[in-house]
């Protein structure tokens, strides 16, 4: 059925190119790197000062030397990390 002074070419299916279904390429989940800055000393690692529990005595870290082997000149309680 025709209108008058109008002519059609009916509904048409069409055959153009739609968008696709993309390829998947995202842009994945970091390299895990950590947290913080350039240093991460102090932040769960190694402890910087060794401390005695009873009498409060702070002595620096000594590398390559845990803490609960030295002993506070003090009162001779072994240290530990803090």
């Amino acid at each position: 059925m025709t209108m008058a002074g109008r002519t059609g070419r009916g509904a048409g299916a069409g055959s153009g190119t739609g968008a696709g279904r993309g390829k998947g390429k995202g842009m994945g989940r970091g390299k895990g790197r950590g947290m913080g800055g350039p240093s991460q000393t102090g932040a769960g690692g190694a402890p910087s000062k060794c401390t005695c529990p009873q009498c409060g005595y702070e002595a620096p870290k000594k590398r390559g030397v845990p803490c609960r082997s030295m002993k506070c000149p003090k009162c001779g309680t072994p240290l530990v990390g803090a």
